[in-house]
């Protein structure tokens, strides 16, 4: 039996990636840490790399943040894996029409929170 790859279904008022939100809600040390969930073309986070988590999941049960999966999702090969398997569906990787608009990347919403050693 597949396991589905559980996600939020869009991004909450608070998630980091959406644009109109609480700018620097986190210490630039999350963003760091979090820094592996993300890749970019050519440079994909691995099978195995951490999911980006909604924050507002219990640690343990997590489930992947709507907004990352809708920027970066298909930067991650444990995603495309997860697509590809049946356990999540490529819907889950675009943003809804009536979605707030989200940052460009993971560099780019962890740079206007603060983090600095986002820019590669």
């Amino acid at each position: 039996m597949t396991v589905p790859l559980r996600h939020q279904k869009r991004p909450c008022n608070e998630c980091p990636w959406r644009v109109d939100a609480e700018l620097s809600v986190f210490p630039p040390e999350r963003y760091e840490a979090l820094a592996c969930t993300s890749g970019t073309p050519g440079a994909e986070a691995p099978v195995g790399a951490p999911m980006f988590a909604c924050h507002k999941t219990a640690e343990g049960r997590e489930v992947a943040c709507a907004g990352w999966l809708a920027v970066a999702g298909a930067e991650h090969l444990g995603v495309r894996l997860a697509v590809a398997s049946g356990r999540i569906s490529p819907g889950a990787l675009a943003r809804g029409d009536d979605w707030p608009e989200l940052y460009a990347s993971f560099e780019e919403m962890a740079a206007f929170n603060g983090f600095r050693g986002a820019a590669q």
